[in-house]
This record gives C-alpha cells, sequence and structure tokens, in this order.
C-alpha cells in the first residue's frame, strides 16, 4: 500500500459517514471517497480576496479523506493555500487532531453573507 492510501485509509477510518448512517439510495455520488456529515470543530488560517491573513474557528460542514467544506465569514481566491487543524471526534484515536494543507477548489455566496469553501487536501498529518 502507498504511502497516500495508507494516509488515505487511516483518514477515513476517523470520519463516520453518511452511507453507514442511513439506507442507500438510488443518487449516484460523484465523489469519490465517502464524506462525513459531523460538524468537526476547525481551524482555518489562509489569505482573503483583499489580500488581508486571517484565523477562524469554525465547524466543518463535510470531510472526506480528500477534502472538507465549511463556511467563511470572508471570500478566498480559488486556488488559494490554506491550512486547517481539524478536531477528529469519531473512530480510532478519538479526540486527535489532524492539521491539513489544502487549496481553494470552490466558494459559493451564501445567503447569511458567508462564504461556503470546498478545499481539496494536499497534504494531512495526525498531531
Amino acid at each position: 500500500m502507498s504511502f497516500e492510501q495508507r494516509a488515505t485509509y487511516i483518514l477515513e477510518r476517523h470520519l463516520s459517514t453518511e452511507e453507514s448512517l442511513k439506507p442507500r439510495q438510488a443518487v449516484v455520488e460523484r465523489r469519490a471517497k465517502p464524506r462525513a456529515h459531523d460538524a468537526l470543530p476547525a481551524r482555518v488560517w489562509g489569505v482573503d480576496v483583499d489580500d488581508q491573513p486571517f484565523g477562524f474557528d469554525c465547524l466543518l460542514e463535510n470531510m472526506s479523506a480528500s477534502g472538507v467544506y465549511l463556511r467563511l465569514p470572508r471570500r478566498v481566491n480559488f486556488c488559494s493555500p490554506v491550512s486547517l487543524v481539524v478536531r477528529l471526534l469519531k473512530g480510532p484515536g478519538e479526540n486527535r487532531a489532524a492539521a491539513i494543507k489544502g487549496t481553494v477548489i470552490r466558494d459559493k455566496d451564501e445567503p447569511d453573507g458567508h462564504t461556503g469553501v470546498a478545499i481539496r487536501i494536499v497534504e494531512h498529518q495526525f498531531i
């Protein structure tokens, strides 16, 4: 098993996925990795569209071994690097944290003024 496959396997074991909680649906999922929909506490750092650094405590709306989705009170640029520390609440080694480096791959304006941000995980390490 390659390093990347092993890291993905370990991270996925910490996530309870919606697939394991409800019966299968006929909807075809486009994502390659199962996604956990637990609100996970996190701290995120980056630079916004005005080149101003930020750091916020937030809750991840969902997470998989390859990406996360969260909401921020600021807009960020496509392909911007971001860093996160996420508290993993379930699975082996419960209450461990993962340090994540990622890249913004999508953003969406939300009705409440926040921005929904999809981040592709580039690198992670359990801490």
